[in-house]
């Protein structure tokens, strides 16, 4: 019994150390280097995607049976992408006269170094591969595989503290502290819903799915206001 608890704490120790420091290193790279987002991109890849899986295979833990999906499922996801969709784009034409929706053309313009004829290529990529790695770190390493070793409570707000720790890097030095406050506690509650959506069935298309249509949305409406 001892040897199976110590077995589990130290699985559970290595998940939230291993992605503490994930984020604190990718927050190193936004803020201090500041690299341009493609040399970005393979780093995130690497820290998100790649070194997990070394992790994981160390530690004698199995991801593969939470990437499956049946026809049922498929059909859900497609009705959720949508409703995210037109729930995105209704609520831009109601806020657009009381956000500058331009700032998020800005961050990849300039603070990203994305040049105008990059933009579609970066916004497809935010919204499809982005969206997926984010996804992976933060709802299936830092919630549904850490669920397995610790109470579900913890997991939860584990996983959508991180979430919103990771995002403030993006924006913390880009709006004004009250505005940084109020999007980390928006962004926190977000991660919550997404563990929520992905806690039933232990995978996480639906929460990627819902994430990848909410980029998209802002992807489309950071070209308009190019």
């Amino acid at each position: 019994m001892k040897k199976n608890k110590k077995n589990t704490d130290k699985k559970k120790l290595s998940i939230m150390l291993y992605v503490i420091i994930s984020v604190l290193l990718m927050a190193f790279i936004e803020i201090i280097i500041e690299p341009n987002y493609l040399i970005k991109s393979l780093i995130k890849i690497f820290i998100f995607f790649g070194i997990p899986f070394i992790i994981l295979k160390k530690l004698k833990i199995r991801i593969l049976d939470n990437f499956k999906v049946n026809k049922k499922d498929i059909i859900k996801l497609v009705k959720i992408g949508i409703g995210v969709f037109i729930s995105g784009v209704v609520s831009y034409f109601i806020l657009r006269n009381f956000f500058d929706f331009s700032k998020l053309t800005k961050s990849l313009l300039v603070d990203q170094q994305v040049s105008k004829s990059q933009f579609i290529l970066v916004a497809l990529y935010i919204s499809f591969g982005n969206s997926l790695l984010e996804e992976f770190m933060f709802r299936l390493i830092s919630f549904i595989k850490l669920k397995d070793y610790c109470d579900k409570k913890t997991a939860y707000l584990f996983s959508a503290f991180m979430f919103s720790i990771y995002h403030a890097a993006m924006f913390v030095f880009s709006f004004p502290p009250i505005i940084t406050c109020i999007s980390l506690v928006g962004l926190f509650i977000l991660g919550l819903f997404f563990d929520y959506l992905d806690d039933k069935d232990n995978n996480i298309y639906n929460s990627w799915i819902v994430h990848m249509f909410a980029d998209f949305v802002i992807m489309i409406v950071g070209f308009i206001s190019i």
